[in-house]
């Protein structure tokens, strides 16, 4: 509970009149009441509704490994609301809007990551995985990589932890059976060894592949 204390209104909780009280990432911050609260259904503001309830879904399956890769390093906005926003704005196409799974941001940094990535679906709903290291680095290289599957139908995640080494090259993951016939988009997860975040090396996650015909799942 905030509590405020100025010579106008005093040791203030919560609210006073039409002010709400609050703290946000540290600072006392104070808004006003909207008086006559209304719902506009317009074409526009629907079309934003669509866009914003399809970005939370899809982002809360995965907010631990986004606030994970972040890790506490945001001052002025939450990781959801930072890639909440993102998304809205940028990873959706046509009219109407349908999100397009490679415009798809977990996040923002700029980090070396693993290149020439392939996702090709195989029988018994297993995907083969493969990739060029990157790098050189030898701490790097013996590192894990995690992969993020989406269902590019249903919007449907899964995480794939430590996978595999990086300089392997190759893996392979197997998902539900319910994904069958659906094409599949892949985010990697690596980290970089000369950056240091929270006192470790800095993640990054990116797309890499999928989201077309090779990617579908057997």
């Amino acid at each position: 509970m905030a509590i405020v204390q100025n010579p106008i209104t005093g040791r203030t909780r919560k609210s006073f009149g039409t002010a709400v009280f609050s703290k946000s990432y540290g600072n006392n911050t104070m808004r006003s009441k909207a008086m006559d609260v209304r719902n506009p259904r317009t074409e526009g503001q629907m079309r934003q509704r669509n866009k914003f309830s399809i970005t939370v879904e899809l982002v809360r399956q995965v907010l631990p490994l986004i606030n994970e890769v972040y890790a506490g390093s945001l001052t002025t906005m939450s990781p959801f609301n930072k890639i909440t926003s993102i998304n809205v704005k940028n990873a959706f196409v046509g009219e109407p809007p349908v999100l397009d799974h490679t415009k798809v941001v977990l996040c923002d940094f700029v980090s070396p990551s693993v290149v020439n990535v392939t996702l090709t679906g195989q029988d018994d709903q297993v995907m083969d995985i493969t990739w060029e290291p990157g790098t050189t680095n030898a701490d790097d290289l013996a590192s894990s990589l995690t992969f993020v599957l989406f269902n590019c139908d249903t919007n449907q995640a899964i995480i794939f932890r430590d996978a595999a080494m990086r300089s392997a090259g190759t893996a392979s993951v197997t998902v539900p059976s319910d994904w069958v016939g659906a094409q599949t988009a892949l985010h990697v997860l690596t980290s970089e060894s000369a950056v240091l975040l929270a006192g470790k090396p800095r993640k990054d996650v990116k797309f890499k592949a999928g989201a077309d015909l090779s990617s579908i799942v057997k």
